[in-house]
């Protein structure tokens, strides 16, 4: 560590007390105002950080104070008496001063508390609101007597002033004062370390770094341009003898930056203490281990200053950062860095924190100034003194409060900055400003030799969340060296940032031959350019990044959304009419564009939506994005789309939101060649949502092979086919969305890597009461039909599809549709739609308390072995099967893996494809790699993409990571061509699966890809390359093998060369042909192949000397001769061919590796499927799961769901730890069902009561869960199940608000109800809780009668309705359509609601958790609430209150209670009755009514 205690010059006797007892039973305190107390850092350097006393003890010693503190000697030491009399005197609330030995003076302090049992344990508070609890029985103190007139207060500020004036007037002092002045600055609770341990630092220091400068050394802003190792121990060495000359140590502090959301963010800096075991050691070099921390990132609401970017858009709590490995160039051995006790700061800080801005009182506080040499603390660099800083203006001029500011950009003052900085600025620090002014709101990592140096506000941010250190200087500055660069943008990423790699793109002596060639001023920086920028939706995990969120994606943590797509979203709105907003018509238009960068996949589609935006809803709840991109501007994305965004966000762990808006600025290359700089470019300004500007990009960059060469541009028929259809019908706002998209890849510098592999998918949204409410865009309707041909593919289905000069419209919901319609449209349908409010009520990938996978119904089947496996079965799970011959060819394949033949084949091929990997990912990054993204390699043009030129030095590591990818995909396709070895022989029944296992010549659909393999494997050796020792072999590279022959065939012609001269030529002969040398044959050599010759040896003129060695008769003399000048020529440049060639090795055999990527994906394909079925057959053999019996539904037939103790598929026991009980359940039927069975029930809707806590809710889920596991092919966990496709799953479940889209709890209740009864069939299902308790009784009984009406008469769907509205049983239970069940139970001793005479104790309630036949007399919520623990007082007040409630309700129990349907029988018998004059008949019916 860093603490030398025994060469301390600084212990006394308070810090030895402590090192004898570190932590000790009254260790000392510090805290900060407003915080609890946290233990100081081991106690050992709290003096250092001692505040001086405000108040003085009389007015003499005042006037000597210096900054608040006491001059005078320390009084006497008293005796034991007089401490115990000193000791009873004081209270809490006594001032006192304490005596603190190492600085010979008394700090003023308060009494707050006092240690119960310990007569001489305080806690005190100092003036500077430093807290410590501290035994005074063996210290120096005294009472301070209360001044009759208070001396004015003085602060940190005002003792500050008071040094400074010290210093001023006593030069002999200035040192001390100095170092008052530093610790006076710092908050309570900073910690500190000596200087003298940077002598352990590498020789790759950073170039700001620098030791004990002198006053008026000026920091080495030039060192930007600092790259080899010869200029880097230059200032190391400069470094070491500053330091030596140096008399003193110098003490560097400090400061973590204040969190500027925090409550007490005003003024006081909420730091951490630290033990010692996690300080780390100081370094002069750019790179400080960070201390770890688990911190908590929180994000303004909202900010004008543009720096609010730098903050993550949405709150991201319980943001945990990973401990990583870090391991130094100076050879140490690897530093595990561990997580710090305490938290570093509460939020990542925005530069915002550190800017002048406005107090609560209105006045502009000021920055404190810096000071050069010293480590400043955090808001007192030269950047927090920047007024274009804290007033940002984009490229354009706009300020922040223009609607169309852009935040990307900045307007950079360079002539303040040097009036700040107090010189002219260097070239490094002109060429940071000058990229940072086009990614403003984009954190630098700022290459510099072999680190990577975040400067001014991105230092900020590097501290903040990185636990980084800031180096000397006026300069914020921190940084770490290229090898932790994967897990530092990793955290950075994670936070919530936007990181740029600006990598140097040429070496000092490139950069000197490039000036050689300038006319004008010469160069003075290496040249830099942004390689990439990384964001939670643009992460390509290639070989420089951490990919640590891909294990969490695969281990089902997707819901963690650092892994998610990222999405982009055009909207367009129609004006709403009173008739849309009634009759649910759709009133607004999406254009959606989702990048899955991981894998190289786009997903494009076009739909209308209705008022609640319920298919938005659903597609933010299926696919989870991670970032999204919305239009910005006066007329962006409307606030309802925006609101639905951030109720998203508090579902999801991390999703950034990032405004593109309709004009641009597009970032200039700094690329030194032109070409590539017109390669890079786009016209700026940029109009990202523009359709035809992006269709003249997509031409123009050549993502997708042209159809023609000489044709012009605008023929699509080699691009993706989804994407021409797009294109061709005119879906303009699909294209708007690819532009906004494809603006941000580019920004991104992964637009070809992503786009160039060619795969385009259709997204359709589920059908539902959305937009089904007009007739379907035609746009809309496209997608429609390419989806699902698409899906047809990929699960190897041959399904009819429909016409394609056919138009699959949707159906009007003006009007309810009849059942005839319904009929029609159901051979059209081929999944199952569940919509995301569906989603989140049945936890179908998440549940609804953490939003986490863990108990939800994706991680009760997600039993897949590979990640891509795992991917399509989740696709499966979102869009069950309609038809019946669908779901019945996927469960013939279940249920052969799960008893049949293949079931031993799948148990050996389980383990296979857990070998395969993520082959999908793992192409993507192959064709990356490959170079110039599928384009033909040569040994000319390296590539124009900024990472070809970057100047790299951690190569060895991205070389083993590349060949580690490479490796593990050819693995994982050699296990994979095992597959149909371990199913030949094995009789397969299923079709499907026949295909998956068997190979194309044995009918199947699998690859045979052995010969393709074999050749990689023999022709790449993959430990050779782990090394970097790949050389191409012959035939894979014409360029390097005809450098090869050249040079042996050059080495030949030497070799005849020397033959012919020693044999014809040279005297004597014997003596030139034992002597003659060729030296410096090596190709790093220079001036090759020189002929060593002695003296004596006669040569002609042609062999002229080229030096010399020895002397006198023992001289050797050092030819040249022009015939091997000519060879050494063509030598050295088919040696510059080869290595070039060898340099791209690899690259050539990625590149042929993915030319035959369709094979690779056949195989992928394969394989996902095979995973997919074997993960549904490890579900579906569990005990007490059967296969459900799918049923046909003709058009005479009836809807049917029966099932015979049925379980929740995801509660295995239940609260009590007790079995799941099962339950049966039958609705529907009552006709031939197609398949030989009749049902007697034809009721279709189950009105359900019963207590509360009784399993309503339960059995509904159940059934819904259970019909899904059906139609997605897998056993069911019942004894028996039969079941006809259901079309759509409506549900209105549970109680909660949509806060921020302001919607009430019954609002919401309302709307889901709305989209159930709007949107459901005959061969729908819906589930109803407790519909209309949002509201008052009447409404809720009315609104509850009426939907259920609806329900049977005019939707004669399934449904199950749970309801405590005992009134609206009666009015249904003489309904044939209609059947009452409750949820049965015992009430020992009575019901509380009824029986008041009964003890407590004998009132208790048993829930059965079956499904009874009829209604339930009572909900029971008198013995619900004695089991909740509500006060007896109160439960005895409740069923009081009931009694007397229900009594008014039945007329004081005088009359019977009359239902509605009753009432319409008692008026027609009256009203008959009346007419006829039969007084008798009158007089009956009253008798029984009071009867």
């Amino acid at each position: 560590q860093a603490f030398n205690l025994q060469a301390s010059s600084h212990i006394t006797k308070r810090q030895k007390k402590d090192i004898r007892k570190p932590w000790g039973k009254v260790g000392r305190t510090m805290s900060g105002k407003g915080s609890s107390p946290v233990l100081k850092q081991g106690s050992l350097f709290s003096f250092f950080t001692k505040k001086t006393a405000s108040v003085p003890s009389n007015k003499n010693a005042a006037s000597s104070d210096v900054g608040g503190k006491k001059s005078s000697a320390p009084e006497p030491k008293l005796s034991s008496r007089d401490t115990e009399a000193l000791l009873a005197k004081i209270n809490i609330g006594t001032q006192i001063e304490v005596h603190w030995p190492d600085d010979n003076e008394y700090y003023g302090a308060v009494v707050t508390g006092k240690t119960s049992g310990k007569s001489s344990v305080f806690t005190l508070k100092y003036d500077d609101e430093e807290v410590e609890t501290i035994d005074l029985r063996g210290e120096l103190f005294r009472i301070v007597e209360k001044q009759k007139s208070p001396t004015k207060p003085t602060g940190k500020r005002d003792r500050l002033e008071d040094v400074k004036e010290s210093v001023k007037e006593s030069p002999k002092v200035a040192a001390g004062a100095n170092k008052k002045r530093r610790i006076l600055e710092e908050s309570e609770e900073e910690f500190e370390f000596e200087e003298g341990d940077l002598s352990g630092e590498d020789s790759e220091g950073s170039v700001y770094a620098d030791g004990s400068q002198d006053e008026n050394d000026e920091e080495d802003d030039d060192g930007l341009m600092v790259t080899d190792e010869e200029d880097d121990d230059a200032l190391i060495s400069s470094t070491k003898e500053k330091k030596h000359a140096t008399s003193q140590k110098s003490r560097v502090k400090v400061t973590p930056v204040a969190n500027p959301y925090s409550k007490n963010a005003k003024g006081n800096n909420n730091s951490v203490a630290l033990t010692p075991s996690d300080i780390p050691p100081a370094r002069s070099a750019s790179f400080l281990t960070p201390v770890r921390s688990t911190s908590t990132t929180k994000t303004p609401s909202s900010s004008n200053n543009m720096f609010s970017c730098f903050a993550p858009p949405k709150d991201i709590d319980s943001q945990e950062s990973t401990a990583s490995t870090i391991t130094p160039n100076h050879g140490t051995t690897p530093r595990k860095i561990t997580p710090s006790p305490y938290p570093v700061s509460l939020s990542p800080v925005t530069p915002m924190a550190i800017l002048p801005s406005k107090s609560s009182q209105g006045q502009k506080s000021k920055a404190p100034a810096f000071v050069v040499g010293i480590v400043n603390m955090a808001g007192q660099h030269m950047h927090n003194h920047l007024s274009f800083l804290n007033n940002p203006k984009d490229s354009s001029g706009r300020s922040s409060c223009d609607p169309n500011y852009d935040p990307r950009t900045l307007t950079v003052n360079f002539s303040e900055i040097d009036k700040v900085n107090g010189s002219k600025m260097t070239a490094g620090t002109r060429q940071w400003w000058d990229i940072k002014s086009q990614y403003a709101d984009t954190v630098l990592l700022f290459k510099t030799g072999k680190f990577y140096e975040m400067f001014q506000m991105d230092a900020d941010i590097g501290v903040s969340v990185l636990g980084f250190s800031y180096m000397k200087g006026h300069v914020a500055h921190a940084g770490f060296p290229e090898v932790g660069y994967a897990n530092f943008s990793d955290k950075l990423v994670r936070a919530g940032y936007k990181v740029a790699r600006v990598e140097q793109t040429e070496t000092p002596d490139m950069m000197k031959k490039r000036g050689a060639k300038c006319r004008g001023p010469k160069p003075k920086v290496v040249n830099r350019e942004v390689c990439s920028i990384l964001t939670v939706g643009t992460r390509t995990f290639c070989y420089l990044d951490n990919d640590s969120a891909l294990a969490e994606e695969a281990n089902g943590r997707r819901s963690t959304g650092t892994v998610g797509p990222l999405l982009a979203i055009r909207e367009v709105i129609s004006q709403p009419t009173s008739e849309s907003e009634s009759n649910n018509i759709s009133v607004c238009e999406y254009g959606i564009t989702i990048i899955d960068a991981v894998r190289a996949e786009v997903t494009i589609g076009q739909f209308a939506d209705d008022v609640l935006r319920s298919r938005m809803d659903t597609l933010l709840a299926t696919f989870q994005p991670s970032e999204i991109l919305v239009e910005g501007g006066e007329n962006g994305a409307s606030a309802t789309l925006l609101s639905l965004i951030k109720a998203f966000q508090t579902t999801s762990v991390s999703t950034r939101v990032e405004r593109v808006n309709p004009t641009e600025s597009f970032p200039k290359s700094t690329a030194i060649d032109a070409s590539i700089r017109k390669r890079l470019d786009r016209r700026s300004p940029a109009h990202p949502w523009d359709a035809e500007e992006t269709l003249g990009e997509l031409h123009a960059r050549r993502y997708f092979p042209r159809s023609s060469r000489i044709a012009a541009e605008g023929n699509t028929s080699r691009w993706p086919q989804v994407l021409s259809a797009a294109v061709e019908g005119g879906a303009n706002l699909i294209l708007s969305s690819v532009g906004a998209a494809l603006f941000y890849l580019q920004r991104s510098l992964i637009d070809e890597e992503i786009l160039s592999m060619g795969i385009v998918k259709a997204y359709v949204p589920p059908a539902g009461s959305g937009s089904d409410a007009q007739t379907g865009t035609n746009a809309e309707n496209m997608m429609k039909t390419m989806a699902e041909e698409l899906a047809c593919e990929r699960d190897s289905i041959t399904l009819p599809g429909p016409d394609s000069n056919e138009t699959v419209s949707s159906r009007p919901c003006l009007e309810f549709v009849s059942n005839e319609q319904d009929v029609a449209d159901e051979a059209q349908i081929n999944h199952m739609s569940l919509d995301g409010t569906t989603l989140h009520n049945l936890e179908i990938l998440s549940n609804a308390q953490t939003h986490t996978p863990a108990g939800s119904l994706w991680s009760k089947i997600n039993n897949a072995k590979s990640p891509h496996g795992s991917r399509l079965l989740r696709a499966w799970l979102l869009r069950p099967l309609f038809q019946k011959a669908d779901i019945d060819r996927r469960a013939d394949a279940v249920e052969e893996l799960v008893s049949g033949a293949a079931a031993v084949s799948m148990s050996e091929a389980r383990p296979i494809l857990a070998k395969c990997g993520d082959i999908e990912r793992l192409l993507s990054r192959v064709h990356s790699m490959g170079g110039k993204y599928g384009e033909t390699v040569t040994g000319g043009d390296p590539g124009h993409h900024p990472n070809e030129r970057a100047v790299l030095y951690e190569t060895a590591t991205h070389t083993k990571r590349k060949v580690a990818d490479f490796t593990k995909l050819l693995q994982g396709l050699r296990s994979a061509t095992q597959i149909p070895e371990l199913f030949a022989g094995v009789e397969i029944r299923s079709g499907l699966l026949n295909k998956v296992v068997k190979l194309i010549d044995d009918g199947g659909s699998f690859p045979s890809m052995e010969e393709e393999l074999d050749w990689f494997f023999q022709n790449f050796d993959c430990k050779a390359a782990e090394k970097g020792l790949f050389e191409p072999s012959a035939g894979m590279d014409d360029a390097y093998d005809e450098a090869c022959d050249a040079i042996a065939r050059i080495e030949n012609e030497l070799d005849a060369y020397k033959n012919e001269m020693c044999s014809q030529v040279l005297q004597p002969a014997s003596l030139a042909r034992s002597k003659w040398t060729y030296i410096n044959t090596k190709p790093a050599q220079k001036d090759k192949y020189l002929i060593e010759l002695p003296v004596n040896v006669q040569v002609p003129e042609e062999f002229y000397v080229k030096g010399k060695r020895g002397s006198g008769a023992k001289q050797v003399n050092k030819y040249r001769t022009p015939v091997v000048e000519q060879l050494v020529g063509e030598l050295e440049h088919a040696l510059d061919v080869k290595s070039a060639g060898k340099a791209r090795g690899m690259q050539l055999v990625f590149a042929k590796f993915d030319s035959k990527r369709s094979l690779w994906a056949a195989a992928a394909q394969a394989t996902a499927i095979l995973d997919a079925i074997g993960a549904l057959a490890e579900t579906s053999g569990k005990a007490g799961y059967t296969r459900p019996n799918i049923l046909e539904c003709p058009p005479n037939g009836k809807p049917a769901l029966q099932i015979l103790q049925g379980r929740h598929p995801c509660v295995d026991v239940t609260h009590s730890g007790n079995d799941f009980i099962p339950n049966d359940l039958s609705l529907g039927g009552g006709e031939s069902q197609g398949n030989g069975t009749t049902s007697t029930d034809t009721s279709r809707v189950l009105l359900l009561s019963g207590p509360n806590m009784g399993g309503k809710s339960t059995l509904l889920r159940q059934t819904c869960l259970i019909s899904i596991l059906a139609q997605i092919g897998c056993f069911v966990p019942v004894e028996e199940c039969a079941v006809t496709p259901i079309d759509r799953i409506y549900t209105r479940l549970g109680a909660s608000d949509r806060i921020l889209l302001g919607q009430s709890t019954f609002f919401v209740e309302l709307a889901e109800t709305a989209a159930a009864l709007r949107g459901a069939t005959r061969r729908s299902l819906v589930i109803m809780d407790e519909l209309g308790r949002g509201t008052s009784t009447f409404d809720g009984t009315a609104i509850a009668s009426a939907t259920v009406k609806h329900l049977v008469e005019r939707n004669q769907c399934l449904a199950l309705f749970a309801t405590h509205y005992h009134s609206l049983l009666e009015d249904w239970k003489e309904e044939p359509t209609v059947r009452l069940g409750h949820m049965e139970c015992i009430v020992e001793g009575g019901d509380d609601e009824t029986n008041h005479e009964e003890s407590s104790e004998e009132h208790n309630i048993t829930f059965l958790y079956t499904l009874g036949s009829g209604a339930c007399p009572r909900s029971f919520g008198i013995n619900v609430a004695r089991l909740a623990e509500i006060p007896a007082e109160v439960l005895s007040k409740a069923k009081a209150f009931s009694a007397n409630f229900e009594a008014n309700m039945n007329f004081g129990g005088t009359q019977v209670k009359v239902t509605a349907s009753k009432a319409v029988q008692l008026k027609k018998r009256i009203e008959d009755a009346l007419t006829a004059g039969n007084g008798e008949e009158v007089g009956r019916i009253w008798q029984e009514l009071q009867s």
